[in-house]
């Protein structure tokens, strides 16, 4: 399917079987809260946004062969995707479930609601930051690559521990939550701010290491 136009909105769902390319910045909006799903690939050199209080769904790559502009969701809902690839920004505004790579060109990438690790995630973000507003949890790996600032608002492994959490050098990691726990290693290679009592925790003897300050 080939998006030209600009935008589709209906009122309720929108499902596309197919490839999506976009050929213009894009807007895909429910008004009446209808899901959103594109099942197979998404991409196109343009910004896409996608605007419903139902569920959002990507199961096929995002950007993977033509990196998009950027991808926004925006708040209400939920939103669940596999790899994205961007230039610019990716911000989802709802809960998110991760289940692969998220890649921008040094800019941000954020989540505003609660994230559950459906697999191995890994967001490198250039020198752009990295944002967890809500919870995160899921039996899963996290890796944050960036030089910018990773902040985590909430607790993380809170509800489900994290396999493990692992941050690179350069940067800085924000533990405002209160905690992070995981059933294995936690390496944070860059410098460590704490916004909050904080408790680092492995259920499972995972070694724990802050290679910066």
């Amino acid at each position: 399917t080939a998006i030209n136009g600009g935008g589709v909105t209906t009122t309720g769902a929108q499902s596309y079987g197919d490839n999506v390319t976009l050929g213009a910045a894009t807007t895909l909006a429910s008004t009446g809260a209808g899901n959103i799903t594109i099942t197979g690939t998404t991409n196109g050199g343009q910004t896409l946004a996608v605007n419903t209080t139902g569920a959002t769904t990507f199961t096929g790559a995002v950007g993977g062969t033509t990196p998009l502009t950027s991808l926004t969701t925006d708040a209400g809902g939920t939103v669940s995707l596999g790899s994205v690839t961007t230039t610019g920004v990716q911000s989802y505004g709802e809960n998110a479930t991760l289940n692969g790579t998220y890649t921008t060109t040094n800019s941000a990438f954020s989540v505003a609601g609660t994230t559950t690790l459906g697999g191995a995630t890994t967001v490198s973000t250039g020198s752009g930051n990295a944002t967890f507003t809500g919870a995160v949890d899921g039996g899963n790996t996290l890796t944050v690559n960036g030089t910018g600032t990773t902040t985590f608002t909430a607790a993380v492994g809170g509800t489900t521990p994290l396999t493990s959490l692992t941050t690179d050098a350069g940067g800085a990691t924000a533990i405002n939550g209160g905690g992070v726990t995981t059933t294995g290693a936690q390496s944070y290679g860059d410098n460590v701010t704490l916004g909050a009592a904080t408790t680092l925790a492995s259920t499972g003897a995972g070694n724990i290491t802050i290679t910066g300050t």
